[in-house]
Order: C-alpha cells, then structure tokens, then sequence
C-alpha cells in the first residue's frame, strides 16, 4: 500500500493558490478549471508528503516563489 498523496492546484484570478487533493480522475481538475474564468493557471497532479509541501510545489510551478 502506498502512502502517496496527489495533489493538484490553481492561481485563482484574485491572486490566492488553491490547493486540492487528487484521487486519480483528471475530471477533478480539467472540468473545474475549463472555461472558468477564475482559473488563471493550473498545476497538474503531482506527489507531495504534506500539504505545505503541496503548497511550496505549487507556488515554485507557479513562479511566484523560488527555490
């Protein structure tokens, strides 16, 4: 059994980072970002331990931190 935790997230229009769990069903996130205006950019599933560790990711993805 695996201990893996997906995450996936997005830059909402009003400049916050969401950060979601991912359980495998790339619905979860092609038919929330879609056509939604909100939705600025999107990071894909990836693996991360925590969910700060998700966060850090996302932000690195998104450039609005570095290494």
């Amino acid at each position: 059994m695996s201990n893996t935790i997906m995450w996936w997230g997005y830059l909402h229009q009003n400049g916050t980072i969401q950060v979601k769990r991912w359980f495998g069903d790339h619905k979860d996130y092609t038919e929330d970002c879609d056509g939604n205006d909100f939705v600025q950019r999107v990071v894909t599933p990836f693996a991360a331990p925590t969910r700060e560790d998700a966060v850090t990711h996302i932000e690195m993805q998104l450039g609005v931190r570095k290494p």
